[in-house]
């Protein structure tokens, strides 16, 4: 089975992505991504993959991952059923390899930390002591921002690297998938588009920097990230139009015009498909919360 590429939007002032889900069952498919990954699981239990290694997981597994290793956590068979009362609970801490080669590198100090992320390139299950002690400090991640929030990702890394019981999962034989050259590739296809979604993107165009036919890069963007390019085109758009809906000072059709949309009805009915609600709604919400 081939893995899916997953595109970790982590915000240009931010160093990591914090996430705590609460779900009926883990739904994210067998995917790789560039970035590594800090997974605590709160609740629910089933099988974890990693690389070429499978596994029992349960509430409290703590598990880091490096760039490019496949994963998937599948929850058993009830949690599928839609059973009151059962539900699938974690925090997943994502960051990019330049948080070691360009923050940690410049700390001597940092030198056991980035040997414990060198460690979890083919993925490390921690003992459920450390996993207990730092349990805590995850989920108050997701509460945090800011600098605070990196200070506490650090604490909790310093703290991992003395588990001497961390066990590696997938084999260091594994071969990582999918290799430089294609996570380069698709690298080029989303910073071409994170770059130009204000503008026309033409297929022809975009297959070029891609090195590809048109159709061709159809079927492998498909393959890739599960949505046709364009779906994954308005979804970009979209996501930078509601941000512009709450934080700046323009009109709405200056928004969408700032999205790409230079049809305003189009805009609308492509923010309506997404949110559900007109852009004027949302952003009548959102500021409402503020």
């Amino acid at each position: 089975m081939k893995a899916l590429f997953e595109k970790v939007m982590i915000n240009e002032q931010s160093s990591a992505l914090v996430r705590r889900f609460q779900l009926p069952y883990f739904d994210a498919p067998w995917h790789y991504h560039p970035e590594y990954e800090l997974t605590y699981i709160i609740s629910s239990y089933g099988r974890r993959f990693v690389g070429d290694h499978v596994e029992p997981f349960q509430a409290g597994d703590l598990v880091l991952l490096g760039p490019d290793l496949p994963h998937f956590w599948r929850n058993d068979e009830e949690f599928y059923q839609a059973k009151p009362g059962v539900q699938a609970e974690s925090v997943v801490v994502q960051f990019p390899a330049s948080f070691d080669e360009q923050v940690l590198a410049a700390m001597p100090e940092a030198g056991a930390v980035r040997q414990l992320l060198h460690r979890g390139r083919f993925g490390l299950r921690f003992s459920q002591a450390i996993s207990e002690s730092v349990a805590l400090l995850m989920v108050q991640l997701t509460e945090q921002t800011g600098l605070g929030q990196v200070v506490s990702l650090l604490t909790i890394l310093n703290q991992l690297e003395t588990d001497k019981e961390a066990q590696l999962l997938a084999s260091d034989s594994y071969q990582l998938a999918p290799g430089a050259a294609e996570t380069e590739r698709m690298k080029r296809v989303l910073e071409f588009m994170l770059l130009n979604f204000r503008d026309e993107i033409r297929i022809e165009q975009i297959a070029s920097v891609a090195g590809m036919a048109p159709a061709a890069f159809c079927r492998y963007f498909k393959n890739r990230t599960r949505k046709t390019f364009v779906e994954y085109l308005n979804e970009l758009r979209i996501g930078h139009a509601r941000k512009l809906l709450v934080n700046a000072d323009i009109s709405v059709g200056q928004i969408g015009l700032e999205c790409g949309y230079n049809n305003s009805s189009h805009f609308h009915r492509q923010f309506r498909l997404s949110t559900g609600m007109t852009p004027f709604q949302y952003q009548t919400m959102a500021k409402g919360k503020g």
